[in-house]
């Protein structure tokens, strides 16, 4: 079933207005007036704000597996899936990311005040995390790989706000490197 337009068009204004200025700091009539739509069809399709942020927690996390999936090569070895999946996600930095990590940011804005938003946004790391457990089981990877790659994603999240995005690049790369085993 396709969704609704007007129901997207909210999500795509809600996620653009949120990852600018933050969760609290936009309201619905910031959303409503900048998509376009009337509070009755934002109604219609989310109970309140939360829901809406919801939706669009999820929906980000599936667009990021996808393309993690479409562009992580688990055929030619650790050291390609590691350089691949640190290139996929710099990919996803660059496309979606240069405002830090809207999943932390929901954590950090509704810790306390919303488990169910908090929740997503945790699991959602510790998905990420089993993913790349999982992938390097089946390359027989090192245990604790996984979860220094983790650390090295969030890292590059994090420096492509106070770095030139070619220098994070190159020091992801250079790090992935020095912590990866020769093949043999």
């Amino acid at each position: 079933m396709k969704k609704s337009q007007k129901k997207q068009d909210i999500i795509n204004t809600a996620e653009t207005l949120f990852y600018q200025h933050g969760f609290h700091a936009i309201g619905v009539k910031n959303i409503l007036e900048q998509a376009g739509v009337a509070t009755m069809t934002m109604y219609y399709h989310f109970k309140s704000k939360e829901d809406v942020i919801k939706e669009i927690l999820i929906q980000r996390e599936k667009q990021y597996f996808q393309l993690l999936e479409a562009k992580i090569n688990r055929e030619n070895g650790i050291n390609q899936y590691v350089e691949s999946l640190i290139k996929a996600h710099l990919d996803w930095i660059e496309t979606n990311g240069f405002n830090g990590c809207l999943f932390l940011r929901a954590k950090q804005e509704y810790e306390g005040l919303n488990e169910e938003i908090a929740s997503i946004s945790r699991e959602h790391k510790k998905r990420l995390l089993n993913k790349i457990e999982n992938d390097l089981k089946l390359l027989h990877g090192p245990e604790p790989l996984s979860v220094q790659l983790s650390i090295i994603l969030e890292g590059i999240t994090s420096m492509v706000q106070i770095l030139e995005l070619d220098k994070v690049k190159k020091t992801a790369l250079d790090l992935t490197k020095s912590i990866l085993v020769s093949e043999k």
